[in-house]
């Protein structure tokens, strides 16, 4: 199971400034993905990279409404507002005007909109059987960061949900921080730097222990000229 981090301390606001983080890391990838659309020519490729730029965005909207959620939850903690009912005149609880906020809740519904940001992003960078070679980050370095900040987060807030003692929440919530590293992993896959190639001396060895290489490397050049 994944290590979550310590729950005696406050685990808001570190999960607040990865998300912040996260949002920030996304616009470089937007960017890159709206400009690749609008250059593209054919029609269905154009079509797929759009897509993958729409849900970039919708997964940059969703963070920010989390981080406002979240924001709340830290709120209510700190001015300790935690369902206190109105009282009637002799000062019981009086529940027909309800009651106050639950922080408790909120970082329910702040696991929630984690899990559909890593859906949506998950969904941009699947391989399509036309284009599969579309299904990666364009900029793999801040899509990296802002998908280890997104489950960062989401380890602060099970932590919180942990504190609460609602281990089965924890559990479910797991599988999204599994499936964020491998988005991870497949999405930002940076492609290997090509070698040097042969040095002058290895191609003369090369030429020497085999005449008929030289021939057809003249040959080969001759066609091409």
């Amino acid at each position: 199971m994944t290590e979550l981090p310590s729950a005696d301390h406050d685990h808001l606001p570190h999960a607040v400034a990865q998300l912040v983080t996260a949002f920030e890391q996304l616009g470089a990838e937007h960017k890159a993905l709206a400009t690749e659309a609008e250059t593209t020519a054919a029609t269905e490729r154009r079509g797929t990279v759009t897509r993958m730029a729409e849900g970039v965005a919708q997964a940059g909207y969703t963070l920010s409404q989390t981080v406002n959620t979240l924001a709340t939850a830290h709120g209510l903690k700190v001015l300790g507002i935690d369902r206190q009912f109105s009282k009637d005149a002799d000062g019981r609880n009086y529940s027909p005007l309800g009651c106050l906020g639950h922080p408790g809740q909120t970082l329910y519904e702040a696991a929630d909109c984690l899990q559909a940001v890593a859906r949506t992003l998950g969904k941009a960078y699947t391989a399509t059987r036309k284009h599969p070679g579309l299904a990666r980050a364009r900029c793999p370095q801040p899509v990296g960061t802002a998908l280890t900040s997104l489950r960062a987060a989401l380890e602060s807030v099970c932590a919180g949900l942990a504190a609460d003692q609602d281990e089965e929440a924890v559990a479910e919530y797991t599988t999204t921080l599994t499936f964020l590293s491998e988005l991870q992993d497949r999405a930002c896959r940076t492609v290997p730097a090509q070698g040097a190639g042969p040095t002058a001396d290895e191609v003369v060895a090369a030429i020497r222990a085999d005449p008929d290489i030289a021939r057809a490397a003249a040959a080969a050049l001759a066609t091409t000229a």
